[in-house]
């Protein structure tokens, strides 16, 4: 399978105070949303993923840390899961990325997700939502999220159309969008990011009620990702399903 790739970066103005703030918008299933890179959360740059076999052992990625499991071709897929937000510690460089739940489409060549940028930008944190349909993000600035704050991300895509959404049950405040639909290849929840942009030091993001079809994550047997650089440095590691079949985390290691 591979996962959707970061888009090439842009310069996004966030804030009243019109700050400028570069964004990952993931680009193909679950990728960061980082300052200072448009990303699309879920997939990376063709031919940068292992093609990992469902049930394979932990497999390295350079920019996604989480699971992802193959679907019926076609079928209608929903990808639930809910986590909450982690409180970053932050330092003067730009680093990000996005916790999201989505589905590839058509052969794994695009993505549709719901995510949540988790970045450092000047030295402060910054949250937000990101949805992503069939490639194509919006970036939700304006309503930003804070540490601690419970998210709940929804994808469903059908080939007759597409909703993402991003509900920030503390806040009360939810993101939806709609769109054309597409054929469904695999569903994913995780940290995703760009293999360029560093990592945050966020701690432990623990994804709670990771459904696929509304059955739990572990019935579908999907595959471990943790994510490494390219020279082995891991950055984010995975734990295994707990036994509810439902719940992992993901922990930092290394920028």
């Amino acid at each position: 399978m591979t996962r959707a790739r970061f888009r090439l970066p842009a310069i996004i103005t966030i804030g009243a105070a019109g700050m400028a703030v570069p964004l990952l918008f993931l680009a193909a299933p679950a990728q960061a949303a980082v300052p200072g890179a448009p990303a699309a959360p879920g997939a990376p740059a063709a031919g940068t993923h292992p093609g990992a076999t469902a049930g394979a052992a932990i497999v390295n990625s350079t920019y996604y840390a989480g699971y992802e499991a193959t679907v019926t071709a076609g079928s209608t897929t929903t990808s639930t899961a809910r986590f909450t937000v982690p409180k970053l510690k932050c330092t003067s460089a730009t680093r990000a990325i996005t916790a999201v739940t989505g589905v590839a489409v058509n052969d794994s060549a695009s993505y549709s997700d719901a995510a949540l940028a988790v970045e450092c930008f000047d030295g402060a944190a910054v949250y937000f939502p990101e949805l992503t349909i069939n490639g194509t993000t919006t970036a939700y600035q304006t309503s930003p999220a804070y540490a601690g704050n419970a998210i709940e991300l929804s994808t469903t895509v059908s080939t007759t159309g597409t909703t993402v959404t991003v509900k920030d049950v503390t806040r009360g405040v939810t993101k939806t969008k709609k769109g054309a639909g597409g054929s469904s290849s695999f569903g994913y929840t995780g940290d995703s990011g760009s293999a360029t942009v560093a990592v945050p030091s966020f701690g432990t993001i623990t994804f709670t009620s990771c459904k696929i079809d509304g059955d739990t994550l572990a019935s579908k047997k999907p595959t471990e990702f943790q994510r490494a650089t390219s020279s082995g440095v891991l950055q984010i590691s995975t734990t295994a399903l707990a036994s509810s079949g439902t719940k992992f985390s993901t922990h930092f290691k290394h920028s």
